[in-house]
């Protein structure tokens, strides 16, 4: 960077001569200023240059989640399609088994499987229209993060323009070369994306230089060969023009929006024409198609070896692309005296258009959202009928449309019929809840129910007397331990064992004596169980029998003498006789006084507790006391909040909680059985109700439907005038265009090459090797091969759809399943082709930070 060198230089030379001191007032040489400006410049160029690649890495995120979106659009959309293929067949059915029924029954049968399958219908179309606006929000966010990638793009190249004032003219002619593949590759993004560029890359000569090189022959002669090196300057600029007319036919842009409108992709009942004309626009793709293949093999067969021979390649495309844009004004001339020439044409497709966008945009904003024309009302005046319905309707909420206190039924008008048909719903639901699932149109059946439910009143009714009984029985059994001294019976225990050791040998072995104190130890031991659930802490085994010494003698007195004085050494037995009773030792008095807890026994208390909680529950007790008296029933059914709710089925109640819900579920099958006339009437009424509402709702979709039937007719009209007189030109218009631009793609290419070419030699001093040039042809000549094969597949499954619906294979659902797939498919690889030029974008992009970060030393 000679120039900053040498202003560099300058400054540390002034440096040295000049002195500061104190308040002089200095200002900035002129030379320092504008290299500070200049690295300003550069530093902000190159955090410009990082936001793009940020905003374009932000695009490409938000580009895979639309991606991802569409493939659940697709997936789902197929699932929903067969559905709605399935239930229109379904109908179609259900509307002759109802001309054809026989009796009211069957009527009321048929016309309550139409409303159900034209629910389902809604639904399904409902989700449908749900899984399109997700995709087209995902879309919406997709542009507008690619529109801000692209205005960072715009600002970082004129960012990087502000920073060349102090560079050198060779340092200009290095950046602008990289700059130049930065935008080729922009360009090729933007056509993807597109299907247009509004960056426009010239090429303008700047200079020539003569190159020479002398070799010496084998005789010793020499030869000298000449050549010339042309550089050029790219003058980068932006026309906004190009984006007038909105995304181009087949970019990435284009395909998403075919896609998120996929819906509309319908035969109109002319399966034929559409097909027809699949078939043309497949045959002019392949034409197209292959005509690219061809010209790119005529290229590639003219064995190119020089930049000169490219440069000459791209001077012909030029020319090819100019004269075939001249063609196209001509066209477009043409155009312009047939537009002056049939106004009226022009002026009937674009009312007849939008006459149908609106009529399919008011289809979308009103289908089945008709409104009640009269409100609705139905009371229910058996009060068995409402506690039946009231009863099941859980604690603290409502049903939809129903007043529980006054048993009425009811709707406004003027509300939407879908809402009212949700509530009319959620009142058979009601119904059917509260009839328990028995079929009313066969009553029968339900006694075996009730008696079912009679047994289970009557198991429940034993066991709850069962539990009173207990509750009674525990709560005396833990008044009667209260009465127990437990310390007087340890001290009688403590008394007979001191009283048996103060015997006299021959005296202990007398049994009256030693029985005496088992007698004493047996009341001692009742007790403690009885009063606090105590056993021994000690243990004693006979044979491999061990058992807590309190257990061994509550069983048995005798086993004092014959196990336990055994195990614990004191009584010893010989032929049958006790041969010696010892006296009994402080350690074994401990073993046979000392008492603990049996984690295994529940004490007086805690019988009563479990007894009480068996019986009434815990939901009644003051404190964590059990109940010392009992639970009436109304206290059960105020606090659980009627006599059929689940909390006493379910036993939060006790056995007396289940004992009501029991006797309620009787007499609620009993009053079904009693009322079911009344049940069947009710949901007879509302069934027709519904039947009603669908009705008119059918009426208001039907007019809808209609009304864009009507406008499409018109347009198709239109548009069949309109073509009589414009499709040859528009024709031409479209073969053009798409000529060169397909010239515009291989030009853009070749040129992006050449550029590369000459900044490595303008970097390196080596011009390197023409073969890229070569091979970026190549590889898009393979492209296009595999491109022609793929057109040529399409032209023949076209052919075959057509052959298909004169065999009646081939159906409306088909059509819409294979434009859908082929949309997806055409996603595909004009997502690849964005994503190629995103990898050139990248790497240019590298190379134009390096080149900035060079600047900046």
């Amino acid at each position: 960077m000679r120039k900053w060198t040498y202003l560099v230089a300058t400054l540390l030379m002034a440096g040295t001569t000049a002195t500061f001191t104190g308040c002089i007032d200095t200002d900035e040489p002129e030379g320092i200023a504008e290299l500070r400006g200049a690295k300003s410049d550069f530093i902000k160029a190159q955090a410009a240059v990082e936001l793009v690649e940020a905003e374009l890495r932000k695009a490409q995120v938000a580009e895979q989640e639309l991606v991802n979106a569409g493939l659940a659009l697709q997936n789902k959309s197929a699932e929903i399609d067969l559905q709605l293929h399935e239930l229109n067949i379904q109908l179609k059915q259900l509307l002759i088994e109802k001309e054809e029924a026989a009796t009211a029954q069957a009527k009321a049968e048929a016309e309550a499987a139409i409303a159900k399958a034209e629910a389902d219908k809604t639904k399904w179309e409902n989700e449908k229209a749900l899984i399109v606006e997700q995709y087209k929000e995902k879309m919406l966010l997709a542009e507008t993060v690619t529109a801000k990638a692209q205005e960072a793009y715009k600002q970082a190249m004129e960012q990087i323009e502000a920073s060349k004032l102090l560079l050198t003219d060779e340092e200009q002619a290095r950046l602008n070369g990289v700059q130049a593949q930065v935008a080729y590759a922009k360009q090729a993004m933007d056509k993807a994306m597109y299907g247009y560029s509004t960056t426009v890359i010239k090429r303008i000569l700047s200079s020539e230089v003569a190159n020479s090189t002398t070799t010496t022959n084998p005789d010793e002669s020499t030869e000298t060969n000449s050549s010339t090196t042309k550089y050029y300057v790219y003058l980068i600029t932006e026309d906004p023009t190009q984006s007038a007319d909105g995304y181009k036919a087949g970019s990435l842009k284009k395909l998403q929006e075919q896609l998120a409108n996929y819906s509309d992709i319908v035969a109109d009942n002319n399966l034929e024409a559409v097909l027809d004309n699949a078939l043309k626009n497949a045959e002019f793709a392949l034409e197209m198609t292959q005509k690219y293949a061809d010209n790119l093999k005529a290229i590639l067969d003219n064995e190119y070896t020089t930049v000169a021979d490219w440069e000459a390649e791209v001077k012909k495309l030029e020319e090819e692309i100019a004269a075939a844009k001249v063609k196209e004004q001509q066209y477009n001339i043409e155009k312009g005296k047939l537009e002056v020439a049939n106004p009226k044409l022009i002026s009937d497709l674009e009312a007849t258009s939008n006459k149908l966008e609106t009529a399919k945009n008011n289809q979308n904003s009103n289908k089945n959202k008709a409104k009640t024309a009269a409100a609705y009302s139905k009371k229910v005046e058996a009060e068995s009928v409402k506690k039946g319905l009231n009863d099941v309707i859980p604690s603290g909420t409502t049903v939809a449309g129903y007043n529980s206190s006054t048993g009425t039924f009811a709707y406004a008008k003027g509300i939407q019929i879908t809402e009212a048909q949700s509530q009319i719903d959620g009142w058979v639901k009601l119904i059917d809840k509260a009839t328990k699932g028995v079929d009313l149109e066969n009553i029968e059946w339900a006694k075996p129910q009730l008696a079912t439910a009679l047994a289970a009143q009557k198991e429940a009714e034993e066991n709850y007397a069962k539990d009173y009984k207990a509750w009674e029985d525990a709560m005396a059994a833990y008044d009667e331990s209260l009465k127990i001294d437990l310390e007087k019976s340890e001290a009688a225990a403590n008394a007979a064992i001191k009283k048996y050791n103060g015997l006299k040998p021959e005296d202990r072995k007398k049994e009256a004596n030693i029985d005496a104190v088992a007698t004493a130890l047996v009341a001692y031991y009742k007790d403690a169980l009885a009063k606090e659930a105590q056993v021994t802490k000690a243990t004693a085994t006979k044979g491999s029998d061990t058992k807590k010494i309190s257990a061994w003698l509550i069983a048995d007195a005798d086993n004092f003498k014959k196990v336990v004085g055994v195990d614990l050494g004191f009584i010893i037995w010989d032929a049958g006789d006790i041969a010696t009773a010892n006296e009994i030792s402080k350690e074994n008095i401990g073993k046979l006084i000392d008492v603990e807890q049996d984690s295994s026994v529940k004490t007086p208390l805690e019988k009563w507790k479990s007894a009480s909680s068996a019986v009434f529950s815990d939901n009644f007790n003051s404190g964590n006391n059990p109940r010392r008296l009992p639970v009436s029933k109304d206290e059960v059914i105020a606090a659980a909040g009627g006599n059929h709710v689940d909390a006493l089925k379910n036993g939060n109640y006790g056995s007396l909680g289940k004992m009501i819900w029991a006797t309620a579920e009787t007499a609620s099958l009993q009053a079904i059985i009693d009322q079911v006339e009344t049940y069947k009437a009710l949901k007879e009424a509302f069934t027709a109700q519904k039947a009603v509402e669908q009705a008119a709702q059918d009426k208001a979709n039907a007019a809808l439907a209609d009304a864009v039937d009507k406008a499409k007719k018109a347009n198709d009209e239109a548009q069949a005038a309109y073509d009589k007189v414009f499709k040859e030109v528009n024709d031409n218009i479209e073969t053009v265009q798409k000529e060169y631009g397909n010239n515009e793609i291989i030009k853009g290419k070749i040129e992006t090459e050449i550029t590369v070419y000459l900044n490595n030699n303008f970097t390196n001093g080596d011009l390197g090797s023409l073969e890229a040039i070569k091979n970026l042809v190549k590889e898009e000549y393979m492209i296009a091969l595999a491109n022609v094969t793929a057109a040529k597949a399409d032209v023949a499954k076209a052919k075959r759809n057509i052959e298909k619906l004169a065999a009646g294979t081939y159906t409306d659902t088909d059509y819409i399943t294979e434009s859908l797939a082929s949309i997806q498919e055409n996603i595909k690889v004009k997502q690849a082709e964005y994503d190629a030029a995103k990898a050139d974008y990248d790497a240019a992009s590298a190379q134009l930070k390096a080149l900035l970060a060079i600047f900046l030393k």
